[in-house]
C-alpha cells in the first residue's frame, strides 16, 4: 500500500516532521469523532463510572457534543460546566495525585488545549505529548481559567498513556474485524502509529504477528520485541548494544548470537535465523582449531529430536584497534582447492599484520581464492587499507554459522501471553545445543 494513502500521513511531510503533536492531536480527535465505539471506550477509560452513566443513560436530542482541537480555554463559557477532567496523555504514566497544587506558569500564559471534549456539562481537557514529557504544568495552565474565575466545577486530573490508548484502539479494531467491518480512521491511525511509535504497542505472541522479513515493518519490530522478552525469560542474557540485537553466549569460541527473521525461496519458508561467529578473534580461534573440525561440514543440528537447517561459511575478519573494519565471507567452492582455514594457517597467518607485510598477505590470499572471487573488492582492500592511514590490521580466520528455526514452530508454541515461558525453554535448548557444537 502506498503510505501516502494513509489518512493521517500528509503528502508533503518529511519523515522527521510528520506526526508532530498538532497532527497527532488532530488525528486522535478525528478518530474520536468518526468511530463511536472508540469514542465510547476512550471516555469510559477516563471518566468515573457515575459520570459515564450520567452522560449516556439519557441523551436529549438538543444536548449535543463537541470534539475539537486547539481550543482556547479563556473563550469557553465555563459557567455551564459542572465537571472538568484534565487529561495528560503522554507515552508514560504521570503522577497526578497532587495536580491541583501546581502553580500557574504566568510567563507562559498559554491556555490552548490540544483536544477539547464537551458532552452535556462535563468537559475533557486533553494535553497530548508523543513522549513521556512531563506536561502537568502545561495542563494546569489550560484549566486555570476554571480556578481563576472561582467556578464551582469539580476538577479531576487523569493520566492516560499512549500504550493504554493504543490498547483500547486495538480492541475496537478487533471488534470491527469480528463484525466484518473496518473503520479507516482507526486502522490508519494504528498503522501510522505502529510505524512511528512502535514502543506504544504491547508485545504479542508469535501466533498473532504476521511474519515480515522487512526490518522497517511494524511486524518485524513486534517479532523482535517478543523475542527479546522470551530471551529475558531464558538462562541467557541480552547484550546492551544500541545498534544491534545480540544475545550473550560465553562459549569461549564465540561471545554472541545475533537473531533475525528472514524468508527463503518461498513465503512458506520463514525463519528465525541465529547467526554466530566461531573463532571471531584469534583468542577464540585457539579453542576452535584445537578441537575436531567436523562440525564445519554439518548441514543440520538436532535439537530435542528434531533436525534444523544449519549452514557454515568461512570468514576472514579485519580489525584495527580492536574494532571491526571489514571482512570476507566465502565457501569452499570459492577456493582453488586446499582449505584456507586450517590450524596451520591459523597459527601462522592470523593476528597482527603491519603495512610492510600487506603485499605478502595479499599474495597469500591470492594463492587460495579463485580469480573469479574478488576478495579485495569484498573487503574494499584499496579503500580500507592501501589508501588508508592505517599502519596495521588484525586478521582472524573464523567462521560464520547460521541456524534456521521455522517461524511456524514459534507460532505453534507461542499462542498466548503466558506461553513466553515455553519459548524461553525452547531457546535454552537451542543455545545449549549450539554451545556443545565445538
Amino acid at each position: 500500500m502506498n503510505p501516502h494513502l494513509n489518512l493521517f500521513r500528509f503528502f508533503n511531510d518529511s519523515p522527521e516532521a510528520e506526526f508532530i503533536e498538532n497532527n497527532l492531536s488532530r488525528a486522535f480527535a478525528i478518530c474520536l469523532k468518526e468511530d463511536p465505539l472508540f469514542f465510547s471506550h476512550y471516555l469510559q477509560s477516563v471518566v468515573q463510572p457515575a459520570d459515564f452513566d450520567y452522560l449516556f443513560s439519557t441523551f436529549p436530542r438538543d444536548a449535543g457534543y463537541v470534539v475539537d482541537v486547539q481550543q482556547e480555554m479563556t473563550s469557553v463559557n465555563i459557567d455551564g460546566i459542572k465537571k472538568v477532567y484534565a487529561v495528560a496523555m503522554t507515552a508514560g504514566d504521570l503522577d497526578v495525585a497532587n495536580f491541583l497544587n501546581f502553580q500557574v506558569q504566568k510567563e507562559q500564559d498559554h491556555h490552548t488545549t490540544d483536544v477539547w471534549i464537551l458532552i452535556k456539562d462535563i468537559a475533557l481537557v486533553v494535553e497530548v505529548k508523543r513522549t513521556a514529557e512531563d506536561c502537568r504544568a502545561q495542563l494546569y495552565n489550560q484549566i486555570y481559567p476554571f480556578i481563576e474565575n472561582g467556578t464551582r466545577a469539580e476538577l479531576v486530573a487523569v493520566s492516560r498513556s499512549w500504550p493504554q490508548v493504543i490498547g483500547i484502539m486495538e480492541k475496537v479494531s478487533n471488534l470491527h474485524k469480528m463484525l466484518d467491518k473496518t473503520n479507516i480512521f482507526v486502522e490508519d491511525f494504528l498503522r501510522l502509529s505502529e510505524l512511528r511509535y512502535p514502543h506504544w504497542f504491547p508485545s504479542k505472541p508469535f501466533r498473532n504477528i504476521r511474519f515480515s522479513p522487512d526490518p522497517s515493518s511494524p511486524e518485524y519490530f513486534q517479532m523482535v520485541k517478543r523475542l527479546r522478552q522470551c530471551v529475558l525469560q531464558s538462562r541467557y542474557e541480552l547484550l546492551g548494544y544500541t545498534n544491534r540485537f545480540a544475545i550473550a553466549v560465553p562459549f569461549t569460541w564465540a561471545n554472541e548470537i545475533q537473531p533475525g527473521f528472514a524468508s527463503y525461496d518461498d513465503p512458506h519458508k520463514n525463519y528465525l535465523t541465529l547467526d554466530f561467529w566461531p573463532g571471531n578473534t584469534k583468542g577464540q580461534g585457539y579453542f576452535v582449531y584445537g578441537k575436531p573440525m567436523d562440525w564445519v561440514e554439518r548441514d543440520s543440528l538436532n535439537i530435542g529430536g528434531r533436525d534444523y537447517q544449519f549452514e557454515v561459511a568461512y570468514n576472514i575478519k579485519f580489525s584495527h584497534f580492536n574494532r571491526y573494519v571489514s571482512g570476507v565471507t566465502f565457501y569452499s567452492q570459492d577456493l582453488k582447492g586446499p582449505l584456507l582455514h586450517t590450524a596451520e594457517n591459523f597459527h601462522a597467518k592470523s593476528g597482527k599484520w603491519y603495512r610492510e607485510g600487506w603485499s605478502e598477505f595479499a599474495v597469500f590470499l591470492d594463492g587460495y581464492f579463485k580469480e573469479s572471487f574478488d576478495w579485495k573488492g569484498k573487503c574494499q582492500w584499496e579503500d580500507n587499507f592501501l589508501e588508508s592511514d592505517r599502519s596495521y590490521f588484525t586478521c582472524s580466520l573464523g567462521f560464520e554459522a547460521t541456524l534456521f528455526i521455522p517461524y511456524a514452530e514459534l507460532a505453534d508454541i507461542d499462542k498466548k501471553e503466558q506461553d513466553i515461558a515455553q519459548v524461553a525453554a525452547k531457546l535454552n535448548d537451542i543455545f545449549d545445543t549450539i554451545k556443545d557444537l565445538i
